[in-house]
């Protein structure tokens, strides 16, 4: 074997290796080092990213497919964790031309959290609309009347064009919705009568249904998933004042989300649906007896 033979052999293991050691670098998280995935929700491209300026994330698919499937563990998250979460979303949002077309002064975070009190404080009517003409015609123009024709128009933009993280994001506004209000946090108004009022109202009323039906699969079957999540909770508060039957509801969602593949989260859907306990007698309002305390009363 002649020297020259033996030096390429010499130098086709040093490739090997270097390519070998590459690869373990890379695997080891190289690639967040080196900038070209993310760290974590709504971090920077690269690592050289200047602070306070908002990353451009609108074709990122990396960044996209994570925050739309990643299933962080939730429960330990307290209010405050949940609107941090929320802040940075809409900052994002932010960023995306559509939203800079509606030119809002206080930026998204805080235009929601201003339809959301707005619609706290005017809640539908719920009992009732089916014979009386004139209060199914305010239920008809509800959203229209109480937050107007440009926070619909932007609501509908962005269900529209954050269709990929639409699942991800319902769950963290439900769950921000409802810790900010058992936190009392001052900035949120609506509480769990509202959201209730709302949840019947998606549920049982003509005007509900069918605004619910002019929406598109996904977002029709979700906003029913949680409206049967809400009135669950009130059955288990004993609050379920217009006593809402949830099985239908809960019946046909099954049917839906065995149909509909478009959910990355259908399992997980399905298996709390299972878990609900919607018997009749759970929607009724506790009888009251002599001595004033409701029976049942600091049961779970």
């Amino acid at each position: 074997m002649d020297n020259r033979t033996i030096l390429i052999g010499i130098g086709t293991i040093l490739c090997l290796v270097a390519v070998l050691s590459v690869g373990v670098f890379l695997e080891r998280g190289g690639l967040e080092d080196l900038g070209i995935v993310r760290k974590g929700f709504a971090q920077p491209v690269v690592a050289k990213h200047t602070p306070g300026a908002a990353p451009d994330i609108q074709h990122n698919r990396v960044y996209r497919k994570k925050l739309r499937t990643q299933k962080t563990p939730k429960e330990w998250k307290d209010f405050e964790d949940l609107e941090q979460d929320m802040i940075r979303f809409c900052r994002n949002l932010d960023e995306r031309e559509y939203i800079k077309a509606y030119r809002l002064p206080e930026g998204t975070y805080r235009q929601l959290v201003k339809v959301l009190n707005e619609l706290a404080a005017a809640p539908p009517i719920v009992s009732g609309e089916a014979a009386d003409p004139y209060k199914l015609k305010l239920n008809q123009e509800h959203f229209l009347r109480v937050i107007g024709k440009d926070s619909i128009s932007l609501l509908l933009d962005i269900l529209a064009n954050e269709t990929e993280l639409m699942e991800s994001t319902a769950e963290m506004l439900f769950d921000w919705l409802n810790k900010g209000i058992e936190a009392r946090n001052p900035d949120i108004r609506m509480t769990h009568k509202e959201l209730y009022e709302y949840s019947a109202f998606f549920l049982t009323t003509l005007s509900g249904k069918a605004y619910l039906w002019r929406r598109d699969s996904k977002t029709r079957i979700l906003a029913t998933y949680y409206s049967v999540l809400v009135v669950d909770r009130a059955n288990r508060d004993r609050a379920n004042r217009y006593n809402v039957d949830i099985r239908p509801a809960a019946a046909q969602l099954m049917d839906d989300m065995v149909n509909y593949k478009n959910l990355s989260y259908r399992g997980l859907y399905i298996k709390k649906l299972k878990t609900l306990d919607p018997p009749a007698s759970t929607a009724q309002a506790p009888e009251t007896p002599a001595n004033g305390r409701p029976q049942g009363a600091g049961k779970q």
